[in-house]
């Protein structure tokens, strides 16, 4: 037991270490706070997973749009807040007095909800109520500025005429609208 007479003389020091050790982390500056609580809440991530997802957006009592898609995955932290909707996916946008204004279909989206904005990938089809159509494999839709655009190749038909374009610019019942780089009759089977 030679080892237990050479640990004797520290044995009173081993039950005050803790202690102190305690009575040290426990009074830390406002500051030391401060920076401890910065470092978790930017470490911190929230997910979310959905399947089979139909969500109704409401505004002021009002239905704005109707979301569904088979499969959402929603991450949030401090830089990054998004919904990753994979489908096929379809959105219902519908006009201030609850009537539908335009439905757009696509394979696949992503929602930024904290600037309102969607955008569609993948075979990409807007219908307006009033037979107008716009066809492609990206648009961005930001909701709050009701603008819907996009910078690649469009296909837009507003019955009678059709018009091929590289880029898009207009409002999401597509009556104000800009087509970049168009021209030309497309006949669509």
């Amino acid at each position: 037991m030679l080892e237990t007479g050479i640990l004797a003389p520290f044995k009173r020091y081993l039950l005050i270490l803790p202690l102190v050790g305690i009575l040290a982390c426990s009074k830390l500056s406002e500051y030391d706070s401060k920076q401890i609580q910065q470092a978790l809440a930017d470490s911190l991530i929230s997910t979310t997973e959905s399947w089979n997802i139909d969500m109704n957006l409401i505004e002021d009592g009002t239905l704005v749009l109707n979301l569904q898609g088979d499969y959402a995955f929603t991450i949030k932290n401090s830089t990054l807040h998004e919904t990753r909707i994979q489908g096929p996916v379809q959105i219902k946008i519908f006009e201030e007095n609850g009537k539908l204004e335009s439905t757009v279909t696509c394979d696949s989206a992503i929602y930024k909800p904290d600037d309102a904005v969607f955008e569609m990938f993948g075979k990409v089809n807007v219908v307006t109520v009033d037979g107008r159509k716009l066809r492609s494999e990206y648009l961005k839709w930001q909701r709050n500025q009701d603008r819907v655009s996009t910078s690649q190749f469009v296909i837009f038909i507003s019955p009678p005429d059709s018009i091929a374009a590289n880029g898009f610019f207009g409002d999401t019942n597509l009556t104000n609208y800009t087509l970049n780089e168009g021209g030309g009759q497309v006949v669509l089977n």
